[in-house]
């Protein structure tokens, strides 16, 4: 599903991506089984240098999105595609050399390093595992890596627990660099900080994104943080993709309703300037979940547009202008030229 009008090949690309899982029915004794419908059906694309942000409510599949991507789940369908060659299924030994390219900056900086590690050593490790440096260079290297990261070289013979919550974030993106990655998935990685430490992290990660050219698939909840780093912004719900287009359109000119609904609940700061405030978009009725989604499109049970034909047809992504794409049965009705499925 093409939302670019780059012509070049992707650097990553993802297929009808699933990700199935099997939950035990209610009370201990139950046999009954249920499937949870973490990802159904996702398609993207990432090129090289380019941030993709993945945005929606908890539950809606994007730590699992990323967490495939990497690998560290096997997906139930579909395929993950590195510079054109499925990593989908390979074992480990094979899948090695993609780990080194595609790296992971987790959500909780406290429970994603060993305290029992110092952080030379949880830098030092993907360097002896990939055979980055020559024997004996190792200690340089992390050093080197720690400066990047604007921590002082002098502190990797100390522990995670030494280090504050920003700090220790910056050490997990020195980790994840020390492999000279081209993807780079960030699982809400300021998420857990203070705000003040936020635009410092993320200033880094922006810097780090121009120096070494290094594509990013960003997931968050914060549409702010989303707007200033991602090039393209993939709105996700129940497991699928409702719209991607590009941060200006996307914001400006939103399609499907969850979007719309999603933007409205963002702090306008013009009120405090004097501004007359903008209308609130509130969604009403039960918030489905995975395990049981409503049948036809997913979010009619919540939106105010949905009529008959959103009970009974799930919504195909359309697109509905120039790199823009919504799963939704009115997108694009205001165009002049109607919407247009992507192959």
């Amino acid at each position: 599903m093409t939302t670019t009008t780059d012509t070049g090949a992707p650097l990553l690309e993802l297929r009808d991506l699933e990700m199935h899982f099997t939950a035990r029915g209610d009370g201990w004794f139950s046999r009954k089984q249920h499937r949870v419908r973490a990802v159904d059906g996702v398609s993207l694309q990432l090129r090289a240098g380019e941030t993709l942000g993945l945005v929606g409510e908890s539950g809606c599949g994007k730590t699992t999105t990323g967490r495939m991507i990497t690998r560290l789940l096997e997906p139930s369908g579909g395929q993950v595609l590195y510079q054109g060659v499925d990593i989908t299924h390979l074992k480990e030994k094979d899948l090695r050399p993609y780990r080194r390219e595609l790296q992971l900056i987790f959500q909780d900086p406290y429970s994603s390093l060993n305290p029992r590690h110092t952080v030379g050593t949880i830098i030092g490790a993907p360097l002896r595992v990939h055979n980055i440096v020559p024997k004996g260079k190792e200690l340089d290297r992390v050093r080197e890596l720690l400066e990047v990261v604007g921590l002082n070289p002098e502190h990797y013979n100390r522990y995670p627990h030494e280090f504050s919550g920003g700090q220790r974030q910056r050490i997990g993106i020195a980790r994840a660099l020390a492999v000279q990655p081209k993807v780079i998935v960030a699982d809400e990685p300021v998420s857990a900080l203070d705000v003040s430490i936020q635009a410092q992290v993320m200033n880094l990660l922006e810097d780090l994104r121009k120096e070494f050219n290094i594509a990013f698939v960003f997931i968050a909840h914060d549409l702010g943080v989303v707007r200033h780093f991602c090039d393209r912004v993939a709105v996700m719900y129940l497991g699928r993709v409702a719209e991607i287009a590009d941060r200006d359109t996307l914001y400006g000119t939103p399609q499907h309703p969850y979007t719309q609904a999603l933007l409205s609940a963002v702090p306008d700061l013009g009120v405090a300037r004097g501004a007359t405030p903008k209308a609130r978009i509130r969604l009403t009725g039960d918030v489905p979940g995975p395990m049981d989604p409503p049948a036809g499109c997913r979010f009619r049970s919540r939106c105010w547009k949905a009529e008959d034909v959103c009970a009974t047809t799930n919504p195909p992504l359309l697109q509905v202008g120039a790199g823009h794409a919504a799963a939704c049965h009115f997108a694009g009705a205001l165009n002049e030229e109607p919407a247009a499925a992507i192959a």
